[in-house]
């Protein structure tokens, strides 16, 4: 999202598709940007996972919620747009039940194991600062 050889691509899509947010999931990683374009505003959230971790020392997935009301629950992080609302929740869930299901279906030395088992006890090199990319968004 962040690399300035897309901006052209970013213009692309906002121009054609006129869409003002934009929100996606499960791509691993989560994000929040607000872009100022040429074409107008273009607000992209994705979750990364609700179902396990996505930041780094975390346990907790995370929910996008988009609204035309405040969230009345707690935020990670977010931002208006006009009269919407746009928001990361976090997701808590029993972690020992999620491992022991996990560990059954991909046990040690299996490819997911090799690939999600550290993620979901620890969380990604990711934090929500690198999420949101705080000092872009213009809320």
């Amino acid at each position: 999202l962040d690399d300035p050889a897309n901006s052209a691509w970013r213009e692309d899509i906002r121009a054609t598709s006129a869409i003002d947010i934009f929100a996606s999931t499960h791509t691993c990683l989560a994000a929040l940007r607000d872009f100022d374009l040429p074409a107008g505003r273009l607000t992209v959230i994705n979750n990364g996972a609700a179902g396990m971790a996505n930041f780094a020392g975390t346990t907790y997935g995370l929910v996008s919620r988009i609204a035309t009301v405040p969230c009345p629950h707690p935020t990670l992080y977010g931002l208006a747009r006009h009269d919407v609302f746009i928001d990361a929740l976090a997701v808590e869930f029993g972690l020992d039940e999620f491992l022991a299901r996990f560990s059954e279906r991909w046990p040690n030395g299996s490819a997911a194991h090799t690939s999600y088992f550290e993620r979901i006890v620890r969380g990604p090199n990711h934090t929500p600062d690198q999420a949101t990319d705080r000092a872009r968004l213009t809320a």
